[in-house]
């Protein structure tokens, strides 16, 4: 399925079919580990997910919390956790099971910190949805979470959202921006959807996670950014464009 994927995403790059074989014939670099005190932490949480251990893990983040800010965290340590939990599932007699315990813990921890930051932020209220036929959430909570301690206000509305329900939910909320996510590819009548939404607007349209680290021209063409699976790059790319917006409103 992997596999597949890839296929997809470099069609939609227009790769022709022998430069996509040549690629695929290429062996991925493996992921670089985290060094030092984060290599510590990763290999202490992998053998509490082995363990399908609650206590060791929570009382890990929280040491982990407690000493460094939330983006170093989910750098240092969340994401490296799910590249690794995701390449070595094949490998392990529990392996799948162990990807379920950690995603199902990830999501109630973020939810939990999520909503005590609620009531922390101050600054421009921005929407935070998966787009239609998402699934997995985990990657859209870490950017609302990061992006709710730099002060902005989320509404958070979850994986798998209508696109036709965000005009009235900007409007009734008077958000300044959208962010979207997804992971899978972006087929073509959704690329068109996207595209109709960021040219009917009247804030910036965002779209953040793997499936926005190809070309979507036709999205990109209408208004809508492109913001990628990098977290710290996306956040730079929302500022920069909510601040570019408020400065426009001044100028009406």
């Amino acid at each position: 399925m992997e596999r597949v994927r890839r296929i997809l995403a470099l069609l939609g790059e227009g790769h022709s079919l022998p430069a996509i074989a040549a690629r695929l014939r290429q062996r991925p670099a493996p992921p670089e580990r985290p060094q030092g005190v984060w290599n510590v932490y990763l290999e202490a949480a992998l053998e509490a997910i082995g363990d399908f251990s609650n206590e060791r893990l929570e009382a890990l983040y929280n040491e982990a919390s407690s000493l460094y800010p939330v983006d170093l965290v989910t750098e240092r340590l969340i994401e490296p956790l799910l590249v690794e939990l995701g390449t070595r599932w094949r490998e392990r007699e529990t392996g799948i099971a162990e990807e379920h315990f950690f995603s199902a813990w990830l999501r109630n921890r973020l939810g939990a910190r999520f909503h005590h930051a609620l009531g922390q932020c101050d600054g421009p209220r921005i929407v935070c949805a998966g787009v239609p036929g998402s699934r997995h959430e985990v990657g859209l909570l870490l950017f609302a979470l990061s992006a709710m301690a730099r002060g902005y206000r989320v509404v958070y509305l979850g994986p798998d959202l209508p696109l036709d329900q965000l005009p009235l939910v900007v409007d009734r909320c008077a958000a300044r921006a959208v962010v979207l996510g997804g992971r899978d590819p972006i087929d073509q009548p959704l690329r068109a959807a996207l595209a109709a939404l960021a040219a009917g607007m009247p804030v910036p349209v965002m779209l953040g996670g793997p499936c926005s680290d190809a070309p979507l021209a036709e999205f990109e063409a209408a208004g809508g950014i492109r913001l990628g699976a990098r977290i710290p790059v996306a956040l730079r790319l929302l500022r920069a464009r909510v601040r570019a917006e408020a400065v426009r409103r001044r100028g009406r």
